[in-house]
This record gives structure tokens, sequence and C-alpha cells, in this order.
């Protein structure tokens, strides 16, 4: 019987076990927490410091966990999630101004993700082929063609077909693989410092303006603190400060309060104001973004893979990574299912993932390259002509509804197609020939849609 081996309990680590549970025997999901006692409840692992963050589970992601549990966003709603039509009814103020409200289908998840990971983990770990063990790994068996399994803090080796290292940003891979002859892989690191401090808060009702659930004052590089309040679950929101280029927010009242006036808009301020606070403010530091390029390494021993922020950490304020990682685990689920664990898995899988890493990589570059300080390492920065597009886009799409649009889209599924249409381009290259900018706008009031 084909066994596997899941190192994490993350939501990486569950929707691998989810992945391959269809084509394997045995699926083991080995974590240093107590996954079986916090199956009935949704308290937060203590390997994920980030938990009390924002976080948004976005279309691209809902689409690939609902194929590998079906029905799962029905369950995380039923959980109390805020299921929201995000490009419609949450108002974004960035450096251009008001980005253009419409409505679309890029509906997003909004919860806290303790509640989220309970209801994903209740629905693993009851596949009938999916145990946890609770353990430290320490590194892993085998040889430098072939990784037949791992060893376990004062425990035996456990040995599988298949190890997959969901252990996150931290993950110890390259010091495991060392050990067996194979270099480091190449990566590129963008370091742009960033921070939150949320806190949970229950608000007066019609608190925001008609049609609008929520409102993030962004930062960007003319203005390094930001803001934002949106629903999480059952009923309550989650108020957030946001630093970039260690612009760090505090968790003390006046400190937070300080910071959130500082954003491009005032209104998060004033809505914070208004709220009764559940839970204080938490703070949440991360140098930035992190990309292993591990599928391109000269040789891959069989039977070993990486996945979620093992492969790429990401700048949490874009709310990118659990919806990656269900990306990722939907690739592997399909390539298992086409081969089961026969060799080469693992290589074709660690490749298979690099179309949406990538994606989503030039994205945050596109983004965080031009904060002042950011540091970039292995990462070349956009070139004038593509910051210049980049900008006209922005600014578009405070009028142009089908312009905004395209860029929620392409942010919400990772799929840039839309950017490139020959309609759009000609938009684009229009605005830039005219030499138009954006009329400016208040910030203190919240424009009515661009449609609907």
């Amino acid at each position: 019987m084909s066994s596997a081996l899941v190192l994490g309990g993350s939501v990486a680590g569950l929707l691998a076990a989810a992945a391959l549970s269809p084509s394997v025997g045995a699926v083991t999901i080995i974590e240093r927490d107590d996954l079986a006692a916090l199956v009935n409840g949704s308290g937060q692992r203590r390997g994920v410091p980030q938990g009390s963050q924002v976080h948004a589970l976005l279309g691209a992601g809902q689409e690939a966990m609902a194929g590998l549990l079906p029905g799962i966003v029905d369950e995380l709603i039923a959980a109390g999630g805020t299921l929201l039509d995000s490009p419609h009814r949450i108002a974004i103020f960035g450096a251009h101004g008001w980005a253009g409200r419409a409505p679309s289908r890029a509906r997003v998840v909004f919860m806290r993700r303790p509640v989220l990971e309970a209801v994903v983990r209740r629905r693993v770990l009851a596949l009938p082929n999916v145990t946890t063990v609770r353990a430290v790994v320490t590194g892993l068996v085998g040889t430098s063609e072939r990784i037949t399994g791992v060893r376990l803090q004062d425990a035996q080796p456990c040995g599988a077909d298949l190890v997959v290292d969901a252990t996150g940003r931290n993950s110890h891979a390259v010091d495991w693989l060392a050990e067996f002859g194979h270099p480091a892989p190449q990566s590129k690191q963008l370091r742009s410092y960033v921070s939150y401090a949320t806190a949970t808060v229950r608000l007066p009702e019609d608190v925001f303006p008609p049609g609008v659930a929520g409102i993030l004052s962004h930062p960007h590089p003319g203005a390094l603190r930001g803001a934002a309040v949106v629903p999480c679950d059952n009923g309550l929101h989650q108020v957030a400060a946001l630093g970039m280029v260690r612009a760090d927010p505090t968790r003390d009242h006046e400190g937070f309060f300080a910071h959130l006036d500082a954003s491009p808009s005032p209104l998060v301020g004033e809505v914070a104001r208004k709220a009764e606070f559940v839970e204080e403010p938490t703070v949440y530091k991360v140098r930035g973004s992190l990309r292993r390029l591990w599928e391109d390494r000269p040789r891959h021993p069989e039977g070993f893979l990486l996945i979620g922020d093992s492969v790429m950490s990401f700048n949490p304020l874009y709310g990118q990574g659990m919806s990656v990682a269900a990306c990722e685990a939907a690739t592997l689920r399909r390539l298992a299912g086409e081969s089961g664990l026969a060799d080469g898995l693992a290589a074709r899988a660690q490749a298979a993932f690099t179309d949406v890493v990538d994606t989503v990589f030039n994205m945050v570059v596109s983004l965080d390259a031009h904060y002042p300080g950011a540091e970039l390492d292995g990462v070349q920065p956009p070139g004038a002509e593509a910051v210049a597009y980049g900008r006209a886009l922005s600014q578009l799409a405070t009028e142009d509804p089908e312009v905004s649009l395209a860029l929620k889209y392409a942010g919400h599924y990772f799929d840039t197609t839309a950017l490139r249409s020959p309609q759009l381009t000609r938009r684009v290259a229009d605005w830039i020939a005219a030499g138009r900018t954006p009329a400016a706008q208040d910030p203190t009031v919240v424009p009515p849609p661009l449609i609907g």
C-alpha cells in the first residue's frame, strides 16, 4: 500500500493531504501541534503566529479548495464566514484615489484564520485514510536519489513513498537536503518589511456608506501606513493597521489609532472609533516575499515535494497565500490521479506549481519593488515602460469599470489574460498618450460604484 507523509498541519498541509488521499493508500500529517485536540474546535495553532490577522480566501482559492473538498465553501459560510463580492462591496483608496467599484464574480470569503482552518481540518481529518501524528521532524531519511521518510525527535523514523514539506517559510528543507549532497535552490527575495496590527471588533449597524461592507486605505510608496476594516466571521469585523518598510504599527490603542489616522484615508480610523473591541490588537511582522526555485535544481530526489510557503512566502498584505496553496494542491491532486506515486511525480508537481507561483510573485514585485527602502535580492525591478503601464492601469481603474474589474480578476484568480486584451491595452495606451491623470478624489467620501 502506497503512503505519503505531509509535514505540517497548515492549510497547505491539510490541502496537500486532501489532494493525495484519492491516490494514496495512507496519508499521515506530522505536526508539532496537537491537531487531534483541535479537530472539534477553532483554537489557534502555536505554529500560526499570523493567525489573528485579517485573512481572505480569494476566488482562485475557493475554486481549487472546492475541487479538493466539495462543499467546503458552503461549510465556511455555515461556520460564520462572510462571502462578499469584494470588487463591488469593499471600497479601496490607494495612490490614485478610490478604485472603481462594480459588480463582479470575484467573491471573497473573509474569516479569522483559526475558524477557517478548523473547518478545513475537520473535513480533511474525516477522510478515511488520513491520520495525524504529533511529532517534530528533525531530518529526512533516504539517499541522494530518493527520500524514503523522515526522522522524528524522540521517535523511530517514519517511512513513506512521498514526503511533502508544508512547514512554511521557515522550512528546514535546505539543511535536510544538504545532508544528501543537494545544494540549496536559488532564491528571489523582496524585503519590504511588512507589519500588521489587527483587532477583532463589533461594529454598530449603518457604520459604512450604503452598499459598502469594508474599507481599505491602502499603503503605497508615497504613504507607508495603511489601514483596513473588513468583515470576518460571525457578525464580527477586523480592523488592521498596515505598515510597509518598517512603518510598524503598535498594539496600544493610542499608537494603533494614530497609525489608522496616518493612512491615505481617515475613514478606517473613524469607523474604528465607533467599534467595540472584542480582541485587542495583535502585531505580526514579516520581512517580505521569498521565492525558492526548487523546480530549477539540476537534480530532484524522488519522493520529496515542497508546497505552500516552503516554495514561496508572500507579503501577507495581498491575501494570496492560502489561495496559492489551494491551487498547488489542486495541481498535485491532478498529477497524482494521473500516475499515482510513480517516479517523477515530485519533480513534475514541483515544476507544475511554477505557473501560479511566478504569476503571483510577479504581481507582488510590480507593487512592492517601488517602495523606498525595499531590498531586492535576485529580483529585477520592473522597467520604466512596465512601471508607466502599471501606473496608467491603476489610474484608469478609478473611472473605467472594465479596467478596474480586469485588475481585480487578475489579483483574485491569478490570471492576467484580461489585462493583455487588445481592447484594454489600447485604452491604456490612449490614456498614456493623452497624458491623462485621474480626477482628484476626496479621501473622506466613498464614491458610488461605477456600475450597479
